[in-house]
Parts: C-alpha cells; structure tokens; sequence
C-alpha cells in the first residue's frame, strides 16, 4: 500500500482509448485511469503480471497518439459484469511522448477544474475581510473532497488487489495441500 502512496495521483478519464501490444498480443482497450507514472486499463482479456507492454494512447481531437511502454503491475479478473483490468506502471518512456503525457493531465486537469467551477447554484458571492471570497473557499472544498474521494477509490482498488491476491495464495495452499494427502 505504500508503494501506491508514493505515485502520482491517478486521474479519472473518459474517451481515450488504447491500444496494447505485448509479447503474446494485440488489443484495444479503455483507459480508465491515468497518471504520468501509469494507468488503468480495462481490457476484455488478462495479461501476466510483469509482462512489458506497448500502449498507444488515443485521444479524440489530438494530432498525434502518445506511445508509452510500461510494465504490468497487477492484472485484476473482471467481476460484477466489469471487464479485467490491468494496472500498468509506465517505464522507459521517450522524452517527446513524457512531456505530451503531462501536458495531456495537465489539460485534464484543467478542465475539470474548469467543469467544477461551473457548477450551477454556485453565485459569485461578495468578497470577505481576507479578499477570498466564498465561492473560492467553496472550490477549495470541492477539490478537496474529489482529491479525497479519488484517494479513497485507489485505496479501496488496492484493497480489491490485495484479496484477489489473497485468493489466489489460498487456493495455491489448497492445492499444495491437496497434493500432499
């Protein structure tokens, strides 16, 4: 759990799609989360953990697709109707496709702060003694609790990891077990 800590806080995305080369390969897939250091994939097939993967990031609008390559850190089973989904952690990157990723986060995050501030119901209120004005104390919040809320789904996938991990030790146990009587 730590070592999610340490990353890049993941950005929420919709509408850019992927495609993945690996070893053994080649597939469309949809990117769910993003960061400069990697992403969440949701694919319709698992991949092994550990093997190294091509991503080609398309989205809508931009001239040219971002090419990254990176490693498969998790590869979690599709449940509840979901699709598998892969937890890639992007390494060996060019320099080029690095800065047009943080420019696309960037841009991302830009708009959604753009989005926030557009909230109906939300009046520019008078300033008060300190200069700030409600309504910024009010996106302070706003923001604040999405950061929040974004930690929480992390930790929560983590956990979500963490028990399909789990499983998967227990029922190598069982079969180990199984073998011996």
């Amino acid at each position: 759990m730590a070592n999610a800590q340490m990353r890049s806080q993941r950005l929420r995305v919709s509408g850019i799609a992927a495609h993945v080369r690996g070893s053994a390969a080649e597939f469309s897939c949809q990117l769910e989360e993003l960061s400069a250091d990697g992403a969440f994939l949701r694919a319709d097939r698992l991949v092994e953990i550990g093997s190294t993967l091509e991503v080609e990031l398309v989205k809508p609008g931009a001239r040219k697709p971002l090419r990254l390559r990176g490693i498969v850190l998790r590869a979690i089973p599709g449940r509840d109707g979901q699709q598998p989904g892969l937890d890639v952690e992007f390494r060996l990157v060019p320099n080029e496709d690095f800065q047009g990723l943080v420019a696309w986060i960037d841009e991302m995050r830009a708009r959604a702060g753009h989005a926030l501030s557009q909230l109906p119901g939300i009046a520019p209120p008078a300033q008060d003694s300190d200069g700030e004005g409600e309504r910024s104390k009010l996106m302070l919040q706003i923001k604040g609790l999405l950061m929040e809320m974004d930690d929480l789904r992390d930790r929560l996938r983590m956990r979500d990891i963490e028990i399909d991990d789990l499983r998967s030790q227990l029922a190598t146990a069982e079969q180990l077990l199984g073998r011996r009587t």
